[in-house]
């Protein structure tokens, strides 16, 4: 069970989403996160289906599909370092760096040692 996050916090997802959607030990590690960045962590998306996905366009097979995966609000400069520092410092190897939000992943499907932006999109 989450330490920092509420059920409702999952519920307001895109799209919505239940804790129990994500793996446990990716429940820890935001967990873990929200405590090293000390700053309250917003989550935009976390899972996703299969199915969701591809009706938006992508191809469903994202870690968010493997409960693996966390879009967290950001948009000051001071707050993405934070997130960043705290997500590398934890082992986290795929991070991605949108306009308003972080993506962080742990899935061992995907390329590893990778950081990658949002700006084009």
């Amino acid at each position: 069970m989450a330490k920092y996050f509420k059920p409702a916090e999952f519920g307001r997802c895109t799209p919505s989403c239940k804790e129990s959607d994500l793996q446990p030990a990716f429940v820890s590690l935001l967990d873990q996160l929200r405590e090293r960045a000390g700053i309250p962590l917003v989550l935009n998306s976390c899972y996703r289906s299969p199915e969701w996905e591809k009706a938006h366009g992508r191809a469903g097979t994202s870690a968010h599909c493997l409960g693996l995966a966390a879009d967290i609000r950001c948009s000051s400069p001071e707050n993405r370092y934070k997130i960043v520092k705290a997500a590398l410092d934890l082992g986290v190897t795929r991070i991605g760096i949108g306009k308003t939000y972080v993506h962080v992943d742990v899935s061992r499907k995907h390329a590893q040692r990778v950081i990658w932006d949002y700006y084009g999109s």
